[in-house]
């Protein structure tokens, strides 16, 4: 009965308040519920009262698209909204591009679909992710705001994998390899906490008060749930983008004794399934689920090779992948690359592999134009700017073993990235210098959820 009272609260906060706030509190609430998924998460408690099927984010996402058109069209003005007064609106850069051409293309893919029955709910799941991205473009103005999202989306992060450690220490019940969450299954589960795991990192890093520690707290949470998982996978992506973190990182004496710290916890609390399971990377050759992925990657380029612009139709691969040398029916590809290359063809591969890179390229711009300020605002700023690079770095690895087209995280990391770039690109910086450092503007110091607040 709480968690229905909760999201019902929740669910008005998010409606009211883009209504009254303006759009960037139902974005906020939206992106709370991408990460969160509570119909799944608390079924059993929603289900006796038929809740399980609600559509709370739906009412939650036409709320600010409403605020953000009457916004946009000058119908309603919110006090604390919007751009910074004085300030011209963040540019559009690279990635929103990017991102709008990759949603044309998936669209013609569908219409050109050879089932387009088949490829409706995926297709819907797709133009859920391109809408609300748009959405956010319009909503999210300041940095603020960004650092609140991100916030919110790393804690939604860390509380489901509470979730997923309390049933294996209370119950003992693998919830992930049983039931996955969400629609994901285990790996697409555990690389959602892989990609927490930077967030998390970062965010303590660019916190001063004591709340900080909560985000470390939240690192080993995310961390044992990627082992629980048996996600091999998600267990690689971390390895290999745990030295992105000391290059980003602003406290390099901090973040190797971090990762020394982390190893020791993996090493402390990896049993010998999960040791078994990760080591079995190196067997590939005589591995079961590694021979199958080899088969679907082949099968993939040569599906991609018939139909290189537009495929054979979102998620329609899978209805042909028996009939060209699959074991069975229905088989996914296991790459998100080449699943979109059957999919999509060559050109929509090519638009994602794009898009991704346009992040990393956002970010960059950003340092470049942040050069020489070391004021509170900067530190933040650049935390955001590691915090997503190295999250987008993890999903790009995993996303090569994982069919995982319509995962709500990556696009939020992208959001993000190009709005901190769109900010920073018309924000000439600090006027007033104290004592040699640059002090940041009363207007753009973060306070937790100011911005919704106001």
């Amino acid at each position: 009965m709480k968690q229905l009272a909760l999201l019902a609260l929740v669910t008005a906060f998010g409606v009211g308040g883009s209504l009254v706030s303006g759009p960037f509190v139902g974005v906020l609430v939206y992106y709370l519920y991408a990460v969160l998924r509570p119909q799944f998460l608390w079924e059993w408690s929603l289900q006796p009262f038929g809740a399980h099927d609600f559509a709370w984010s739906f009412y939650v996402a036409m709320a600010a698209m409403l605020s953000t058109l009457l916004t946009a069209t000058g119908v309603l003005r919110f006090p604390g909204s919007g751009p910074v007064p004085g300030l011209p609106k963040p540019r559009l850069g690279p990635t929103h591009v990017l991102l709008w051409m990759f949603a044309v293309h998936i669209t013609l893919s569908f219409l050109f679909a050879r089932n387009q029955a088949h490829s409706v709910p995926y297709y819907t799941e797709c133009a859920k992710l391109f809408v609300m991205f748009t959405v956010a473009t319009f909503a999210v103005l300041r940095t603020s705001q960004l650092r609140t999202l991100l916030v919110v989306v790393a804690l939604a992060d860390v509380f489901v994998a509470y979730e997923m450690n309390f049933h294996y220490f209370v119950s003992g019940y693998m919830f992930l390899s049983s039931q996955g969450f969400g629609g994901l299954d285990n790996n697409g589960a555990a690389l959602m906490f892989a990609m927490g795991v930077p967030v998390c990192y970062f965010l303590w890093e660019s916190t001063r008060s004591p709340v900080r520690w909560v985000y470390v707290l939240g690192i080993a949470l995310l961390g044992h749930a990627v082992l629980l998982s048996f996600s091999r996978g998600a267990m690689l992506s971390l390895i290999l983008t745990a030295p992105l973190l000391f290059v980003f990182s602003q406290r390099k004496k901090q973040i190797a004794v971090f990762l020394c710290v982390a190893a020791a916890g993996v090493v402390a609390t990896a049993g010998p399934q999960v040791q078994e399971r990760f080591f079995s990377i190196s067997q590939h050759d005589m591995d079961e689920s590694a021979n199958s992925r080899k088969t679907t990657w082949a099968i993939a380029m040569k599906m991609a090779t018939e139909s290189p612009v537009f495929g054979f139709g979102v998620r329609n691969s899978n209805l042909y992948t028996k009939s060209y040398g699959a074991d069975m029916e229905g088989r996914s590809i296991h790459s998100m690359y080449l699943q979109l290359a059957a999919d999509s063809g060559w050109v929509g591969a090519g638009l994602f592999v794009a898009l991704l890179a346009s992040g990393w390229v956002s970010t960059f711009r950003t340092r470049m134009k942040l050069r020489g300020r070391t004021d509170d605002e900067a530190v933040r700023i650049r935390a955001i700017c590691g915090a997503t690079d190295c999250s987008l770095a993890v999903y790009a690895i995993g996303a090569a073993f994982l069919s995982l087209d319509t995962f709500e995280f990556p696009y939020i990391m992208l959001l993000i990235a190009a709005q901190t770039w769109g900010i920073a690109a018309v924000d000439p910086g600090p006027a007033n210098v104290v004592t040699g450092t640059v002090a940041a503007p009363r207007h753009l110091r973060w306070g937790p959820l100011a911005t919704v607040v106001r």
